[in-house]
């Protein structure tokens, strides 16, 4: 956690709507043992963003829950003594939470401009920025692997539909196998994805990212057929 973090209220657990990614959902599936349906609710793609999928032909987007005794927290928030809150999920907690409350503005690290807590707190002299340079790209890079993920399954849908449950196992399945993947072939190699799969150094950094995206549809494809060949 970071020092800006140690006397946080929470503010940044209230009243906001936390759009996450499927890669978000299956962390945190495995990590709490928890079913999607008890932490995940459906809402509408709006604004629109990436991972937009179709049930019914309506476009929906994967959202955090909210907390069972106080509909303005998230479900993970935990009220503790002294007015002390704290995030229940902290190490699986979606990638969007995880960069709250940096952003890139024109390639550099930035504050964002709708920041809940005291700007102040935040001395941009001091921040480690390749850790947060990091975790955005990892960010990004994650949620374009579950934009890859959800334009599969649209794709195949469109023309007969697809129910929920069958969304959720199919992302399930398929972020299964992306992270065996991402395991195969080492924490510096993927390092090395999320670090240049925007802005490659050169053609064999290209060629691996090109390669590793073609794995995550390759993926997509055989779990639509796996999923296909249950219903």
């Amino acid at each position: 956690m970071s020092d800006a973090c140690a006397t946080c209220n929470g503010l940044c657990c209230y009243d906001v709507i936390v759009r996450i990614t499927g890669y978000d959902a299956w962390r945190i599936k495995r990590a709490q043992a928890l079913e999607f349906s008890q932490f995940v609710t459906i809402g509408a793609d709006t604004p629109t963003g990436p991972g937009a999928f179709l049930i019914d032909g309506e476009r929906h987007a994967l959202y955090l829950g909210k907390n069972a005794e106080n509909a303005r927290a998230c479900t993970f928030l935990m009220h503790l003594p002294g007015e002390i809150r704290r995030c229940g999920i902290y190490a699986e907690r979606p990638r969007v939470c995880a960069v709250y409350p940096m952003t890139f503005t024109n390639g550099s690290v930035a504050l964002r401009s709708d920041i809940r807590c005291e700007a102040s707190n935040w001395n941009m002299a001091t921040i480690t920025y390749p850790y947060w340079r990091r975790n955005l790209l990892e960010h990004l890079f994650e949620s374009h692997l579950y934009g890859l993920v959800a334009e599969r399954w649209n794709e195949s849908s469109a023309p007969s539909g697809g129910t929920l449950p069958q969304y959720y196992a199919y992302v399930e399945r398929c972020f299964d196998a992306i992270d065996a993947r991402r395991s195969e072939i080492g924490k510096e190699s993927f390092d090395n994805l999320v670090l240049h799969w925007q802005q490659a150094v050169d053609e064999s950094a290209t060629a691996r990212v090109k390669s590793f995206l073609a794995d995550v549809e390759g993926i997509c494809t055989l779990e639509l057929t796996v999923c296909s060949s249950k219903t």
